[in-house]
């Protein structure tokens, strides 16, 4: 009797026909794009990594945490793991490789997103908004299972698709948050407005080569450009990049102004995140293309080795 009451409720809450996840290529391509991304970078970053992680490194305490359960994700800032520095970071290259090559993807997942939290709190003081944004993001891949329409159960399955469609939203919300940000705190100084932000810029020897300092410092037309265009950008991406006909420009905007970012001021790593992050808005259609690209390069040469 009971059992029937709350599946007649559940039925009448959930349309089991239609409820589905439509962007299954769109999160594997994604997910497979930012752990390849987090290989290479910590490859790069293995060499360097006493430096920032080991006893006697040089960074600063940055973020304390007296809750019990975010304990785990800042076990880098007391001595006692500090001498156990390539654990996080070697540790991040095998499960990546796990990922890809073993089951228990899931695990492979939460332990990856353990060891990422780490080394990100240690070295906070040097992450970008690029690297913030993909700890945002990489938490809420944890939750969405690209296969939850495989799910036997209907009750778990329903649920499972939920949290996926949920979930992705939320990725898509996060994202274009950090450009609604972005131009918000722009629009509260006076440079930016004047079209003058990027004539600083190339004065910051830090985030500037001389070849552009001295090609672009007495240009004002393409330094009033390039500062209007940054705003205006991200002032109208988180509404435009929704729209079907406006999206498509919005993301090639985007490419080129990360292209930019990456060779004029040398934050590579930010750029490449952000133009993955665009994957997110592709259609489902262009998703499963690339992805079916990779696919066909990969048994191509399994064919090539069996021959």
């Amino acid at each position: 009797m009971i059992k029937a009451k709350i599946n007649h409720i559940f039925n009448r809450l959930v349309d089991h026909s239609t409820l589905e996840f439509k962007a299954v290529n769109t999160i594997t391509l994604f997910k497979n794009s930012l752990l390849i991304f987090l290989f290479l970078y910590f490859i790069q970053f293995l060499p360097i990594a006493k430096y920032f992680l080991g006893p006697d490194n040089y960074m600063v305490p940055y973020y304390k945490s007296s809750n019990i359960f975010l304990k785990p994700l800042n076990l880098l800032e007391g001595n006692a793991f500090s001498q156990y520095y390539l654990f996080f970071n070697i540790g991040i290259l095998f499960f990546i490789a796990a990922y890809f090559f073993l089951p228990l993807k899931r695990i492979s997942l939460v332990v990856i997103y353990i060891l990422l939290m780490n080394i990100y709190h240690k070295t906070a003081p040097l992450q970008n908004g690029g690297f913030s944004l993909l700890t945002m993001v990489f938490f809420m891949l944890l939750f969405i299972d690209e296969h939850a329409a495989n799910t036997k159960n209907f009750y778990w399955r329903t649920i499972k698709l939920a949290i996926c469609n949920f979930g992705f939203l939320l990725i898509r919300l996060q994202i274009v948050t950090l450009y609604l940000v972005a131009s918000w705190y722009k629009l509260q100084g006076q440079t930016w407005i004047d079209g003058t932000a990027f004539y600083y810029v190339l004065y910051n020897e830090m985030y500037t080569q001389p070849l552009f300092t001295n090609a672009f410092i007495d240009n004002t037309f393409i330094i009033k450009s390039v500062s209007w265009f940054t705003l205006l950008f991200q002032m109208l991406f988180p509404f435009f990049v929704w729209i079907k006909k406006t999206k498509k420009i919005m993301i090639a905007a985007g490419v080129f102004f990360h292209v930019m970012i990456a060779w004029m001021m040398g934050i590579v790593d930010f750029g490449i995140i952000m133009i993955l992050m665009y994957t997110m808005f592709n259609t489902e259609e262009f998703n499963t293309k690339v992805l079916n690209i990779f696919r066909w390069k990969s048994k191509a040469n399994i064919q090539e080795q069996s021959t």
